[in-house]
C-alpha cells in the first residue's frame, strides 16, 4: 500500500508530499538561499580572480615601459650626450680638457 502511494507521488510530481513540503518550507527556502548564496559566491571569486590577472598584466606593461624610459634617461644624461647637445652647443659650454683640481681640507 505505502509502494503505490510513493509510486503514485512520484508519477504525480509530489514526490515530497504535501505534509513534508507544509513542514520544511522555511528549511526549503533556507537550503535554497545559501544554494544561492554558494553560486554567487563563486561567480564573483571568478571574477576577481580575472580582474587580479588584468592588473598583473597591465603591471607589468607598465614595469617594462618604466625600465625602457629609465634606461634611456641615463643614456641622455651622461657626459658626452649632454656635450653633443644642440642647446648646449649653441650656449657655447664644452667639456673642459683637464680635470677638475681637487681641493683637500686639512
Amino acid at each position: 500500500m505505502a509502494g503505490n502511494k510513493l509510486i503514485k507521488n512520484i508519477i504525480t510530481g509530489n514526490w515530497l508530499g504535501t505534509e513534508i513540503k507544509a513542514k520544511n518550507l522555511y528549511y526549503i527556502l533556507f537550503v535554497t538561499f545559501l544554494i544561492i548564496l554558494l553560486i554567487y559566491n563563486r561567480y564573483r571569486a571568478e571574477e576577481l580572480i580575472i580582474s587580479k590577472k588584468e592588473l598583473y598584466e597591465r603591471v607589468e606593461i607598465l614595469h617594462s615601459k618604466y625600465t625602457k624610459i629609465q634606461t634611456k634617461l641615463m643614456v641622455l644624461g651622461t657626459e658626452r650626450k649632454v656635450a653633443t647637445d644642440s642647446t648646449v652647443i649653441k650656449m657655447g659650454l664644452k667639456l673642459p680638457e683637464k680635470p677638475p683640481k681637487l681641493i683637500e681640507i686639512k
